[in-house]
């Protein structure tokens, strides 16, 4: 760029109607604001100019004018766009960052009341009288139940053996029941048998 200045414009002693005042003066003090660009653009861009006003029918001051101002518009809205789109982005990231960290504390919580709640459970529960002793150490030759995807604890309402030690599980024990992939496995295992596993 080279130039910038006012746009100048004599004032045509014949005109009935002075510039500095009437109802056109705020116009026409506005299009002496107007400024004119000056700058140098190779042959080839000149050429091309000229060649999409004549197809359009425009000025060539004009259509450069227009495809300026869009140009600007078009830059302004993208990057007022993406700023919004990367604000929107950063907290819903952080909203679920938040949704992960409370169900960690959850999980972590939850197993911690689990685990309390047994040992509460078995310290104040006293021993039924008919109770086998538990198992001997385990012993290689023991069912691995290699179907069983995990363990889920629970407290037994009806009678059951332990798939492992054949110890009868009374309603109230509590024991595990084996998950596969296909659901509840109906294998058994008493907390001994549990334990040595672990």
């Amino acid at each position: 760029m080279e130039d910038t200045h006012s746009d100048p414009r004599p004032s045509d002693p014949q005109d009935p109607n002075p510039q500095d005042s009437g109802p056109d003066a705020d116009a026409r003090e506005h299009a002496r604001k107007e400024r004119v660009l000056h700058t140098r653009i190779s042959e080839q861009l000149a050429e091309d100019i000229r060649r999409v006003a004549e197809d359009l029918r425009v000025p060539v001051s004009n259509l450069v004018r227009n495809v300026l101002e869009e140009t600007f518009s078009v830059v302004e809205s993208v990057t007022e766009n993406v700023g919004r789109w990367v604000e929107e982005v950063t907290e819903e990231v952080e909203r679920a960052r938040g949704r992960s960290e409370r169900g960690a504390w959850r999980r972590h919580h939850r197993h911690g009341r689990w685990a309390r709640r047994f040992a509460r459970d078995d310290a104040e529960a006293p021993a039924p009288p008919h109770a086998p002793p538990p198992p001997a150490a385990p012993v290689s030759g023991r069912p691995d139940f290699a179907a069983v995807l995990g363990w889920q604890p629970l407290v037994m309402n009806r009678a059951e053996d332990c798939a492992d030690c054949r110890r009868s599980l009374v309603r109230g024990d509590r024991a595990f029941l084996g998950l596969t992939q296909s659901g509840v496995s109906g294998t058994v295992l008493c907390r001994a048998c549990m334990e040595a596993r672990e």
